[in-house]
């Protein structure tokens, strides 16, 4: 197989709402040559621009046994996270395209086995891993709360996550999350940094998120877990009933299903579409 900076020249662009990512087939063999490789041509304007790289590889699984499938995610920068939701959507819609799985299959992501279904409009539901814990408040260094809360809630979606509520009479539209992002990316009591997302109430079980994302460091169109997470802490905190939708900076709604039990989510799944941008094959020039 031709490779360019030890990637396959063959991948396919595939988005989720909003968020993108290049898609190749086969299983990750990612070094600095690679992660190098990677951040070249996630970056906008000079490279193919994705919020990153997803790898999708048969599993092996007992012989007559459904289709299993391993999911391997680097952020823009060319460093791995254990798990991207969106991304998993497009791989598994990717699996399903390209023969090598059913409508019903498992995705194997560094967080653990995650169950799918690629519905034939495009759409996949996740079920995800649980349960989902909430973990203890930190503080959103807003103590006076003129723009957001002063606490956030923190719990982990496969990655890290901080969920800031706006304070009263703020719109997340009207949010700088070029300026509030980045302290709470790092935020001192999180040793592996989180995603943030900032999120407004509408009401009637009804979202509205924008996401600063680690790895990208900068906001995106969306974050999936990032989604889940706001409609969790939403429900456990603020009495939002599932099936919660969730709207994204792109346009796009999710929809989260869960169901509580003090502190704990169970039953998480994730609703979205899972687009196919174009199928592409990579120059020497691209890098």
């Amino acid at each position: 197989m031709a490779t360019i900076g030890g990637l396959s020249r063959s991948f396919w662009k595939m988005a989720g709402a909003g968020n993108d990512f290049l898609v190749f087939a086969g299983p990750a063999t990612v070094g600095g040559r690679e992660a190098e490789t990677i951040r070249r041509l996630c970056r906008r304007g000079t490279g193919v621009g994705a919020d990153g790289v997803l790898f999708v590889s048969e599993k092996e699984t007992p012989t007559g046994a459904r289709p299993e499938v391993r999911v391997e995610y680097f952020n823009a920068d060319g460093g791995p996270a254990r798990f991207c939701a969106n991304g998993t959507r497009c791989a598994a819609r990717f699996a399903v395209l390209t023969g090598l799985a059913e409508q019903e299959l498992v995705a194997h992501t560094g967080w653990g086995a995650i169950g799918a279904t690629v519905r034939p409009d495009g759409n996949v539901t996740l079920r995800l891993p649980e349960p989902i814990a909430l973990g203890a408040s930190v503080p959103t260094f807003d103590p006076g709360g003129r723009e957001v809360e002063p606490r956030a809630a923190r719990l982990a979606v496969g990655v890290p996550h901080l969920v800031v509520f706006c304070a009263g009479g703020v719109e997340v539209e009207t949010l700088d999350v070029a300026t509030l992002g980045p302290p709470l990316r790092r935020h001192p009591d999180l040793p592996e940094g989180a995603n943030v997302n900032f999120v407004s109430v509408r009401g009637g079980s009804r979202l509205s998120v924008r996401s600063y994302e680690r790895g990208v460091e900068a906001e995106t169109l969306s974050c999936g877990s990032g989604v889940v997470a706001s409609a969790v802490v939403a429900g456990a905190e603020r009495g939002q009933l599932p099936p919660v939708s969730v709207a994204t900076r792109s346009g796009s709604a999710l929809v989260v299903g869960f169901r509580l039990e003090g502190s704990l989510a169970h039953d998480v799944t994730l609703t979205g579409d899972a687009r196919v941008v174009f199928e592409g094959l990579l120059k020497e020039e691209a890098l």
